[in-house]
């Protein structure tokens, strides 16, 4: 966060404790960082701007392919890996359940 309010805004965080930034203003500059920052990226942030959304979409448009790096298809893959992961589990599950009654 230093290195960012330093590089976006020109600010020395040091500030905060020397009385020239205050806990609010503070609060409303990290809260209004760009999605490219290292703050936003280290608190879960993609890093993608709406020019790289934008970018990638034309990407789409064209070739009928999403751009690899798109963080959109990253995440629906990870969703649908969790889904199958979580089915996967349960029928597991209810697979040793009927295998337990079958021996009784």
């Amino acid at each position: 966060m230093e290195a960012d309010l330093a590089r976006y805004y020109g600010i020395d965080l040091g500030d905060l404790w020397r009385g020239g930034l205050t806990p609010r203003r503070l609060a409303v500059l990290v809260r209004h960082l760009p999605a490219d920052s290292a703050t936003v990226t280290s608190v879960g942030g993609d890093g993608w701007t709406l020019s790289h959304y934008l970018q990638a979409d034309l990407v789409h448009a064209t070739t009928g392919q999403p751009h690899p790096a798109d963080p959109r298809v990253r995440r629906a893959q990870e969703e649908k890996l969790a889904r199958l992961a979580e089915a996967q589990r349960r029928a597991e599950k209810r697979r040793a359940e009927l295998e337990r009654r079958r021996h009784r």
